[in-house]
């Protein structure tokens, strides 16, 4: 199956270049890491990430065409009263992402460590809940203005925190800076297709001081060195996505929902291949 998205509308994407990226990063985060990448290479709701801002920005331009010193339409626009000739081909193009697969032998139950690009990653517990306990506040970076807490840190609506302890243990014969943000959340479908849930880290229970401020979720392993951290995602609930997916979702998926969730063993870079998916024993509901 093969998930299709349209390019963005101009005037959208010239509305975005106009009013910036939204508040500065906080130093805590570090988006060009790990939050802007796919860990699946098909996020649920992930059209934006389709897109072409290059190509959407001067499609923009272009469309907006504007008048010369004369009072006439710009060059290649004519048309009576100044308004500009339709254009030969007005289709939006069409991208096309291809659906990601695994194999039952690659599903592993919670109990089971998986290793990939050196570094081995054990799941010692798994906590799916609305309430932020007592975790550090400090450490908590929810830029998710649609995920709300309260002053205690707790959610409401229709999300939950991840929260996940796990041990990473360097399994080379080198010294490894390792990203603890690198799995993200995923639902596999009925045909074994998998599909990026979520890769919203909003938590680490200890930063790591030596890499500076922008390297706080990553972490310095010695050879055979072991780090146990407990990191926490935040999950939307079936009921949102839905909303805004529609039945696509659940034709995806293969089932309405609840769904159960993975982590996936895996650095990113655009495919399955050499994949883990470890069972958490949780679903999304």
């Amino acid at each position: 199956m093969r998930r299709k998205y349209a390019k963005a509308i101009a005037a959208a994407l010239i509305m975005t270049m106009v009013s910036g990226c939204g508040n500065a990063a906080s130093p805590r985060q570090d988006a060009g890491d790990a939050r802007g990448q796919d860990a699946s290479g098909m996020g649920v709701g992930g059209a934006a990430a389709g897109a072409d801002e290059t190509g959407g920005a001067a499609a923009g331009s272009q469309a907006s065409g504007g008048l010369d010193g004369e009072g006439q339409t710009g060059e290649g626009q004519t048309g009576d009263g100044g308004k500009p000739a339709p254009l030969e081909n007005d289709e939006p193009e069409v991208y096309e992402d291809e659906t990601l697969y695994t194999q039952k032998e690659n599903i592993l139950p919670i109990a089971e460590s998986a290793a990939a690009w050196g570094i081995s990653y054990k799941i010692e517990k798994a906590e799916y809940t609305e309430s932020f306990g007592d975790r550090n506040l400090e450490h908590l970076e929810n830029y998710l203005s649609e995920a709300r807490t309260d002053s205690q840190g707790n959610l409401s609506g229709d999300y939950k925190y991840l929260f996940l302890t796990i041990t990473f243990t360097n399994t080379t014969d080198e010294f490894q800076d390792i990203n603890r943000n690198a799995g993200g959340i995923i639902v596999i479908g009925d045909s074994l297709n998998t599909l990026l849930w979520s890769n919203d880290v909003v938590y680490y229970d200890t930063y790591w001081e030596e890499g500076g401020a922008y390297q706080f979720h990553h972490w310095g392993l010695e050879p055979g060195e072991s780090v146990t951290s407990e990191v926490g995602w935040v999950i939307e609930g079936c009921d949102s996505m839905t909303e805004r997916e529609g039945d696509a979702l659940a034709e995806r998926i293969g089932s309405a929902g609840p769904y159960e969730l993975y982590y996936q063993v895996k650095k990113y870079d655009g495919d399955n291949e050499g994949s883990f998916f470890i069972d958490l024993g949780v679903k999304v509901e």
